[in-house]
């Protein structure tokens, strides 16, 4: 069954292009799009979509009590397009418990990826939401997808939990050797150096929840 998907995006150019690639993403099927706030808890309502994609931008801070409302109220998922450059507001999105926030930056390949990732009920950010939230400061000024497959979320998600490689393994159902290799490419990603380090940031990031 496809992913029914609803578009809330209140930019002419912009809701045309995500039209397009959803459109053209096998698995996918877009349902509605709206292009005015006062719509958005109406459609959800009656349409219930398996996923919500809605662009916020910071003069439309009317959406985030609606966007609340919608998290509380119903089972689908969200992927949220933000052109807030503010910690304070992204992290008013992850404590809604959003689990997928890209930028306007963001390439054809990384919106791809975090619809998919976010239909599947993973977590998606790209570096740019990442380093906001963990004050690094390098300013990123490229939009690189983190691209981590729904294998290697659970993985990063079993580390958190302080499991060492042979427990991962044996709960996955996977060999040690194959672990290894995630965890490798895991903090490669990231651009990380040790497990302490990946289990920090992804703990403070939001990637996974303590």
């Amino acid at each position: 069954m496809a992913t029914s998907v609803l578009l809330a995006d209140f930019q002419y150019l912009t809701r045309q292009g995500i039209t397009s690639l959803i459109k053209a993403m096998p698995g996918f099927e877009l349902v509605k799009m709206i292009d005015s706030p006062d719509q958005l808890i109406d459609a959800a309502t009656l349409l219930k979509p398996n996923l919500i994609v809605i662009d916020i931008s910071d003069k439309d801070r009317e959406l985030i009590p609606k966007l609340r409302k919608l998290k509380e109220n119903t089972a689908c998922s969200f992927l949220v397009i933000s052109n807030s450059q503010t910690k304070d507001s992204i992290q008013q999105l992850l404590t809604m418990g959003i689990k997928g926030i890209l930028t306007k930056n963001c390439s054809e390949e990384e919106i791809i990826n975090g619809l998919r990732a976010v239909a599947q009920g993973n977590r998606f950010f790209c570096n740019n939401i990442l380093d906001l939230v963990v004050d690094n400061p390098e300013k990123v000024e490229d939009c690189e997808p983190t691209n981590l497959t729904p294998r290697e979320y659970e993985v990063l998600e079993l580390i958190t939990r302080g499991k060492t490689t042979a427990q991962i393994a044996e709960e996955l159902h996977l060999s040690v050797h194959t672990i290894n290799s995630h965890r490798k490419n895991i903090l490669r990603k990231l651009n990380m150096n040790s497990p302490a380090e990946l289990i920090v940031y992804a703990l403070e990031s939001g990637i996974v929840k303590n």
